[in-house]
Order: C-alpha cells, then structure tokens, then sequence
C-alpha cells in the first residue's frame, strides 16, 4: 500500500511511527551510572526499567511519537496493603507487651497501641482506598487506551514535512501533539 503524506504528497521518506519510537530509543545495559534527575518526563525510571544497571535514552521526536504510557510501576497499588500488614504486626506485638505487663485491662490492650500504629493503619486505608479508585479508572479507560493503540500503530511519520498522520485522513499534526491526536482530537472518534 502507497501511503503519501498528507503535506508534501510523496511517499519516499513516510516510516511508521513505531518505527521512528524504535530508532530513536537506546539501551545501555551494564554498568552505567543513572542519572540523577530525569531530563525528558516520558523516560522510566530505573525502577521502571525492572533493573538497576539500566539506562534508556530516547530523542525528543521518540519521545514525542511514543505511546502515552502509565507513570507508575505495578508495585505501587500494593503498597497500602502492605502498610496495613506492618500496621496490624506492630499492633499485635505492642498489644502482646502490654498484655504481659501487671494487671492490664483490656482495653488499654486493645487501644494503646494505636498511638504507634494509628499513622499506618490511615496511610494503609488511605493508600488501599485510593488503589482500588485507580483500579476501577484503569479498567473504565481500557476500551479507549486500546482504541488509541491501535491507530498509534497505524500513524506514519513523515521527515521531510516533520508532521505526522493517520493514512487515510488528510490530517497533519506536529509530532508534539501526539497524544492529543489519540486520547484527544480524531475525525469520527466521538
């Protein structure tokens, strides 16, 4: 298929943009020292990158033309439950002390170590209550993340204009406006 972009008509230099995110994407694995602030805000942090000892650089058109991707890691949904865990340890073992001193009551049992564990058990709840929020807006935008992948995969980029469109539409757009191009603006799209 002859794909011609939309602004000079021609269709010698048109690359898909995957392609253009590709090429403009570089690992170094080993022992690289890891930059201290990131520079470009789309780059992962090492966390992200599931090592340590590796780096990834990206040029400024990659990173306009890459996909919008979440900006937090899969731990991060976990973390309130496992505040709650060393809430509810810590709260057991101070409740244990307490029981094994002279004629306690139950009550200061039960309720004293809140003024240790209070701070963990509302960062737990708080943390847990806001996952599950995040949770049910990941799964209500799916359809439209999908949705925006697929054109992603279909946009072509043209050097010589430096624009980018969808084949098809005679839609040019600067590749700094990709993301408004797929969660945003798009003929047909509402």
């Amino acid at each position: 298929m002859d794909v011609r972009c939309p602004v000079c008509s021609e269709a010698d230099q048109v690359i898909a943009v995957p392609g253009v995110v590709a090429a403009g994407t570089t690992y170094k694995i080993g022992r690289v020292r890891l930059p201290g602030a990131r520079e470009i805000a789309d780059l992962p942090t090492a966390a992200a990158l599931g090592a340590s000892r590796h780096v990834m650089s990206r040029t400024q058109l990659a990173v306009w033309l890459s996909f919008p991707a979440r900006h937090y890691t899969p731990w991060v949904r976990n973390q309130g439950y496992v505040l709650l865990l060393v809430a509810a340890l810590v709260h057991l073992v101070v409740s244990l002390v307490i029981a094994m001193g002279q004629d306690p009551k139950w009550g200061e049992v039960l309720l004293a170590p809140f003024c240790l564990t209070g701070l963990f058990w509302m960062l737990g709840l708080l943390n847990v209550l806001g996952a599950r929020g995040a949770r049910r807006r990941d799964a209500a935008e799916l359809t439209a993340r999908e949705k925006a992948l697929a054109v992603w995969e279909r946009l072509r980029y043209c050097p010589r204009d430096n624009v980018a469109f969808e084949p098809g539409l005679d839609i040019a757009f600067h590749p700094s406006e990709t993301r408004e191009y797929l969660f945003g603006f798009r003929p047909g799209s509402r």
